[in-house]
């Protein structure tokens, strides 16, 4: 039975061709050819995409690997003020049109370095980190310890990018061992930023040139004003703000040079900082600082005339410039002070590469940018519209910088890359982020809670210092 109707349904099929053939016959041999075509393309493009493939696995063999094909990644950061994002956006969309690989960067904005920090580390146990971060001094060494961060280093040597035009002061962040695991990018020192009127008719006619003359007359300014104007205000920053303030006392600052103690709570220097930091908040001519936003708190009494001075970042310098000329404040910019003289912190962050759980072609693609990011155009350009440091020698020495520092309203700019030669950073170390954390909660629980007085402070960092760094 199976045979017959395997019989019959032949027979139809043969009888259905037959009568179909000369009506057929010429579509079919348009659409064989048709197809032909069609493969014989696909068969071309494919035998591209493998010479492409080989191509880039070739080089790959021979160094580090090129971009093939378009690509896009990723790059978290810090720069929420209205001038640096404006400018990183700038940046980035001239990198993106202009990039000869088809490379495409698109941008994170995370909060603060740290928020960038604490932002990447969960990423990472997610395995969903960017290629690209903008890292500040607490979380580079963690990543680069941990294998985190990609070295640049196969990448400078191929491209002879010169380290050696790299600002040496900048480099502090840059080398781990006996790689390059990023670049400065957003370094900063701080200035002090002052109403020069407030000042002069407390009878300062010239930038203070240490501390103790500062203070004298932030506090005539409090007096004068019968406490409405608060002489001189910091926000809370370990690392920074409060670090070149002890190195000017003991020439360390909040963590010994090895990385690896914090004489300052055992030497003296912390209790007498943190004494006479309450004592100023306690008189109320210091501004304390808010316990959210401070820094913003913080500019905010200042261009409404409630603050006569702060310390911030260089990098801040253009947001805050034209926001004290809308406020219609006669703005001073001039180099931090500490005990007995000059001192300034250098800070910030620098942009790595996330090497783990990303391909060989992305690393590559976050090379080409931050090889972008370090040419002298862009160096240039990123201090003049924020603030940031110029990082290479070669940039400070083209006409467009030249011009910028010769007027005399950009004297802040300036100043703030002359004093980076004697400003001072936290040495690398895998403790300084633990440390800073300590240290931070301690100063709020003195200055903002007033909870706890300075001396029990000091006596409760000093078993913190003991618990955490190793026993030398």
């Amino acid at each position: 039975m199976k045979k017959k109707l395997m019989a019959a349904a032949v027979i139809g099929f043969a009888g259905m061709s037959l009568a179909a053939c000369g009506s057929k016959e010429t579509a079919e041999t348009a659409a064989g050819t048709a197809a032909a075509e069609t493969t014989a393309a696909e068969t071309t493009a494919a035998e591209e995409k493998t010479t492409e493939v080989a191509k880039a696995a070739e080089a790959s063999a021979e160094g580090p690997a090129k971009v093939p094909e378009p690509i896009t990644i990723t790059f978290w950061h810090d720069r929420t003020s209205d001038t640096d994002l404006a400018w990183l956006q700038k940046s980035i969309e001239e990198f993106n049109s202009t990039n000869e690989y088809g490379i495409t960067v698109e941008e994170v904005a995370q909060g603060y370095l740290d928020d960038v920090q604490a932002a990447v580390e969960t990423a990472i146990a997610a395995g969903e980190a960017p290629e690209l971060a903008d890292l500040s001094c607490n979380g580079i060494p963690l990543f680069a310890s941990e294998g985190v961060l990609a070295d640049m280093t196969p990448y400078v040597e191929r491209d002879g990018f010169d380290m050696e035009n790299v600002v040496k002061e900048l480099t502090d962040y840059v080398y781990y061992e006996d790689q390059i695991v990023a670049m400065p990018y957003t370094r900063g020192t701080a200035i002090l930023y002052y109403n020069k009127d407030l000042y002069g008719k407390a009878g300062l006619d010239h930038a203070p040139e240490s501390l103790e003359e500062l203070n004298e007359y932030a506090k005539k300014i409090y007096d004068d004003s019968n406490g409405e104007v608060k002489g001189i205000g910091y926000t809370i920053e370990p690392t920074y703000y409060q670090h070149y303030l002890l190195a000017s006392l003991n020439q360390v600052g909040f963590m010994d040079a090895d990385g690896l103690g914090a004489s300052c709570v055992t030497d003296g220097t912390m209790e007498k900082f943190l004494t006479d930091w309450h004592t100023w908040t306690e008189e109320g001519w210091c501004e304390i600082p808010a316990l959210s936003g401070a820094s913003s708190a913080m500019q905010e009494a200042f261009y409404n005339g409630k603050l006569a001075a702060f310390v911030s970042s260089s990098n801040r310098a253009t947001s805050i410039m034209g926001k004290a000329k809308e406020a219609g404040i006669d703005l001073g910019m001039a180099r931090t002070v500490g005990y007995g003289g000059y001192s300034a912190p250098l800070g910030g962050g620098s942009v790595g590469i996330i090497g783990k759980d990303h391909t060989d072609q992305e690393i590559a693609a976050a090379w080409e940018f931050v090889k972008f990011l370090m040419s002298d155009q862009q160096v240039a350009a990123n201090h003049i519209e924020t603030g940031v440091l110029p990082t290479t020698y070669s940039s400070v020495e083209t006409d467009t910088l030249k011009d910028f520092w010769a007027d005399e309203n950009h004297i802040g700019y300036k100043i703030s890359y002359e004093q980076v030669k004697d400003a001072s950073a936290p040495s690398m170390s895998l403790y300084t982020s633990e440390w800073n954390s300590i240290v931070r909660n301690a100063y709020s629980q003195v200055i903002q809670a007033r909870d706890l007085a300075p001396q029990d402070a000091v006596k409760d960092l000093a078993k913190e210092a003991e618990a955490l760094f190793p026993a030398k």
